[in-house]
């Protein structure tokens, strides 16, 4: 007997979203069935590859009574309307991060989604890379001893590359765009590790991108428990990839390849342990789309639902209110709390 599957449909396949898409397509619990993208020749082209419909409008995607639940990897400006409209359809949502453009915004898909009793989930991956894994259970294993600070820097040459989209150098649709875009994720990494930030205080610049945005930022996070973290984020230089946890006792460096910990040993630091993931492809996002489907099947939470999706978003809502004002934020503040 066949398992059963969950019908889906996605909304953008181009640039991240045909990573989303193979992600599906290698799950075992979700069934592509439909797609959409504004690219209609790209649509077209990727329809006819795999054998599935292609919409001709979101609106049909949401009306299709074969479709079970929407993937959107879409314009963050988009994500709360085209949630709503999902879940008022009777659709389970799966949304790449942020979960939306504002808290607020987050706040009323999330109600939506409980009142109606459909799965939110919101796509961060990163906490789910062996990497991130793998840290998890050296931090439970205390090989670090007293952890004492963490400092972070994701980012890439995105904001000055040819065929930027327009949404990404709006501040209206893109708040604090390299934040948005890469922060986000070792914000919820994070989370995953430590525990949540409770202050934030962040000063950004426009060095390079068009329009003017904010294409440079860094920001000093306080964790809940106290720890001291920094987390830097440029939208408009060569690739970097640093989450390093400083410990009385060593230092875990975790790069985009695999990770080194480094121990005191006899006084002097010596590495204990090094593995590398290079190897490790899509496996993150495959994890997190074939746990979409087990939530739908099953009625389960997912691991990073809309509540973590907001919570993560409002940590960087703090910094565009801490730019703004100068001061340090608390988190409980931007969550009314």
């Amino acid at each position: 007997m066949a398992k059963k599957k969950v019908r889906i449909a996605q909304v953008g396949i181009t640039s991240h979203g045909e990573t989303i898409l193979n992600a599906t397509l290698h799950s075992d619990t979700l069934e592509l069935v439909s797609l959409y993208d504004l690219r209609n020749e790209d649509s077209r082209k990727a329809a006819d590859r795999l054998g599935i419909k292609q919409a001709s409008s979101y609106d049909e995607i949401v009306g299709d009574p074969s479709v079970d639940a929407v993937a959107l990897v879409t314009p963050n400006h988009l994500h709360a309307s085209q949630i709503m409209l999902a879940l008022d359809a009777g659709k389970h949502v799966f949304v790449e991060k942020p979960i939306t453009r504002t808290v607020a915004e987050a706040r009323s898909v999330i109600a939506k989604a409980k009142e109606s009793n459909h799965v939110l989930m919101v796509g961060h991956n990163t906490r789910r890379r062996a990497i991130f894994r793998r840290a998890k259970a050296i931090l439970q294993k205390e090989k670090l001893g007293i952890i004492v600070g963490v400092e972070m820097n994701v980012s890439r040459p995105v904001g000055i590359l040819e065929g930027l989209p327009a949404w990404k150098a709006d501040p209206q649709a893109a708040t604090l765009v390299p934040m948005t875009q890469l922060g986000i994720h070792f914000v919820d990494a994070v989370h995953y590790l430590l525990g949540p930030v409770r202050k934030v205080a962040c000063l950004a610049n426009h060095a390079a991108m068009p329009g003017g945005a904010l294409d440079a930022a860094s920001a000093i996070l306080g964790l809940e428990s106290g720890i001291p973290a920094t987390l830097s984020c440029y939208y408009v230089t060569p690739d970097v990839y640093l989450f390093r946890i400083y410990g009385t006792k060593g230092i875990l460096n975790c790069s985009v390849n695999g990770y080194v910990l480094q121990v005191l040993n006899g006084g002097r630091l010596a590495t204990e342990a090094e593995e590398d993931f290079s190897q490790e492809g899509f496996a993150s996002y495959q994890e997190e789309m074939v746990e979409f489907g087990e939530c739908v099947l099953n009625g389960k939470e997912p691991e990073t639902g809309g509540e973590g999706g907001m919570v993560a978003l409002a940590v960087v809502e703090a910094m565009t209110e801490s730019i703004r004002t100068g001061r340090v934020i608390d988190v409980k503040e931007i969550l009314g709390q």
